[in-house]
């Protein structure tokens, strides 16, 4: 009986047109998968795997870490798809998985973090319109993200005693439910200026206040006072930084500012490093 025919492997033109049918979760992300591998088709590399690891290493000397974590991204979806439209053996497959999980991604450098100094907040502060000046305070103080102060309800505060905080229920990303609190001084201020209404901050339309107002009116203030441009969220980037600094208490911010988990705490608002005096003070 003759012996069957050892299977000869897929030429690399199939393989290639295989990887330019890649197709991402959306039309969008299609799109850039494609047009990610086909920027390695023509790189001149092999096209493989091993060929593909060695595209990337080249990549990362000269674009960016979002731009290398892209590529690899489409490649890892594009070379599995292929394998499988191929009708490559499960055990194959298998191993073309593991050889492009060991093609290690980029570490993005952590994001630069804008703060104001307590003497620039208090200029702000003081050259804020009075209602927008409240909306401020509140952010500041709750760490809260723009969007959640203001469309705090009035069915959301609870007021725990004369001397106690006021409690504030925000709602951040994802419908994500968390308490805040102010002093009740800041809450009764609050009140005097706006003493009704359906929501805490209401405007005389009896709407909440657009983000995009109260960010005009802090940018417009800030460039005036302190000579720089800065958005309503730098507030809430300065409380997590000035609490982290006196306090050192990671997790406690973390759950202020409603972070899904403390390493994302770390990478924007721990900034930190020894000074000479400190490494070398007492050698």
């Amino acid at each position: 009986m003759p012996s069957t025919p050892a299977k000869r492997p897929r030429p690399a033109s199939d393989l290639a047109s295989a990887l330019l049918e890649v197709k991402g979760a959306g039309a969008l992300t299609t799109a850039a998968y494609r047009t990610a591998l086909a920027a390695f088709l023509a790189s001149g590399q092999a096209v493989t795997v091993e060929g593909f690891a060695a595209y990337i290493h080249q990549l990362r000397r000269t674009r960016s870490a979002a731009t290398v974590n892209q590529a690899l991204a489409a490649g890892r979806k594009g070379f599995l798809q292929a394998a499988e439209r191929l009708g490559l053996p499960a055990r194959e497959i298998s191993l073309i998985r593991g050889a492009l999980a060991e093609i290690p991604a980029v570490k993005k450098a952590p994001p630069d973090v804008a703060v104001v100094s307590p003497e620039e907040r208090s200029a702000l502060f003081a050259a804020l319109p009075l209602r927008v000046r409240l909306v401020a305070e509140t952010l500041y103080v709750t760490g809260a993200r723009v969007s959640e102060v203001l469309t705090i309800r009035r069915d959301q505060v609870k007021e725990k005693g004369t001397n106690g905080a006021v409690e504030l229920r925000l709602y951040g990303k994802g419908g994500k439910e968390r308490a805040g609190r102010i002093p009740v001084e800041l809450y009764r201020r609050i009140l005097e200026v706006f003493p009704k209404g359906t929501y805490l901050f209401e405007s005389r339309a009896g709407q909440h206040y657009k983000r995009e107002y109260i960010s005009r009116e802090i940018a417009r203030a800030a460039r005036r006072v302190i000579g720089r441009s800065i958005s309503a969220h730098v507030l809430r980037h300065s409380r997590a930084t000035d609490l982290l600094a006196s306090t050192h208490r990671i997790k406690a911010v973390s759950r202020l500012l409603g972070h899904s988990d403390e390493a994302t705490t770390l990478r924007y608002y721990v900034r930190d490093a020894f000074s000479d005096e400190d490494l070398f003070g007492e050698v």
